[in-house]
């Protein structure tokens, strides 16, 4: 938190720097939580009589920085922080809903209907996405329309289409059910 001196001098002209100099020695923590939730906060200026003066939001700048893996925003008042570290658990599921999104594409550049069942294969060359692939087969299956799917091959099927997610490091074959 520091004095906005631009708004500080419209109200206070040649007084300013001892307005901002009482803001400086005001607690940052409790001067910001004040502005931010809309109130002001009073601070005592020597020179400036026994009334206090009340800083609002337009008179300091309040900066959060977050602590490491972490992101943070606040708007009227309330602050939200976010916990931006991936687990594991959390890339592997991100790993499976790109490959949903991959097959849906091309199921759709294939020419099937949206209600067409299909039969899927993979084969990754990522240890991490063929364990992704695998412990969201569930969902995955679910999401494509897919009554057989599993790794493998279907390169030597009847009306195969083969696919490569580049972004995944792996083939994919698919076809109507």
């Amino acid at each position: 938190m520091k004095p906005n001196f631009r708004a500080l001098g419209r109200r206070f002209g040649a007084r300013t720097q001892a307005v901002a100099a009482a803001v400086m020695a005001a607690p940052a923590a409790d001067v910001a939580t004040a502005v931010l939730a809309g109130e002001t906060f009073a601070v005592m200026v020597p020179g400036l009589g026994n009334d206090p003066v009340l800083i609002g939001a337009d008179d300091v700048i309040v900066t959060q920085t977050p602590r490491a893996g972490w992101a943070v925003a606040t708007e009227a008042g309330e602050t939200v922080a976010l916990d931006i570290a991936v687990s594991p658990e959390l890339r592997r599921e991100g790993l499976a809903r790109e490959f949903i999104r991959l097959v849906q594409e091309a199921r759709k550049n294939d020419g099937l209907e949206i209600t067409d069942r299909i039969w899927l294969r993979w084969s990754a060359g990522d240890p991490e996405v063929a364990a992704a692939l695998t412990e969201h087969a569930g969902l995955i299956a679910g999401e494509v329309l897919a009554v057989d799917y599993g790794p493998g091959t279907g390169a030597q099927a009847d009306g195969a289409w083969e696919h490569v997610g580049e972004d995944l490091g792996l083939t994919f074959w698919l076809g109507r059910a």
